[in-house]
């Protein structure tokens, strides 16, 4: 069986300090924006996130609409900067042949106040190696980040309106046996 490691890396800008970036940072599962109709074709919506994602050791859960879950352990931390995660589980559609591997959030301040986020997702394909096959896993991951990003930069927005001074993520909230996400109805009528 061939086997071909990948990295997805795409970046956006943030028009706030990187502090208050940070403070954003999620993933997939925690989005609160209807994902994009490539993602909602091509891969299960989340449905349930469990567990938090604040410190070394944290597991964040999450079941999908097919059933399957996904599950990332955070591996390293670097305070205001740099969040390391592998994933641990996986069942979700695809995952005997496309395994995720784990990746990287990072969040870079820039000398005019604004910052940037950087999101690194490492994969693994198991099946016949097709450039075609890899260009299409690497155009679906992009569009996983794009929509992370995007979504942050509507929460921070959100919150700059607001004057927030809470901009903590749901996920960094919660209590590791908390659910944190609406449920699966309400994921399902939001998706639609």
């Amino acid at each position: 069986m061939n086997k071909a490691i990948g990295l997805v890396l795409t970046s956006g800008r943030l028009a706030c300090a990187a502090q208050a970036a940070w403070q954003k940072v999620c993933f997939y599962e925690h989005i609160s924006r209807k994902p994009s109709w490539l993602l909602r074709l091509v891969l299960p919506t989340p449905q349930r996130t469990s567990g938090s994602y604040r410190q070394v050791g944290d597991v964040s859960r999450c079941m999908y609409s097919d059933g399957g879950y996904l599950a990332k352990t955070i591996t390293r931390i670097v305070p205001g900067k740099r969040i390391d995660f592998d994933i641990t589980e996986q069942t979700i559609r695809y995952h005997e042949r496309i395994v995720l591997r784990g990746g990287t959030i990072e969040i870079e301040a820039h000398d005019d106040g604004n910052s940037s986020v950087r999101m690194l997702t490492h994969y693994e394909l198991r099946f016949p190696l097709s450039f075609v096959a890899r260009l299409f896993v690497d155009l679906v991951v992009t569009a996983m980040h794009k929509i992370v990003i995007r979504d942050m930069q509507q929460a921070l927005a959100t919150a700059t309106a607001r004057g927030s001074r809470s901009l903590l993520p749901p996920a960094a909230r919660s209590t590791p046996d908390r659910t944190h996400s609406a449920s699966p109805s309400a994921y399902a009528r939001r998706y639609r």
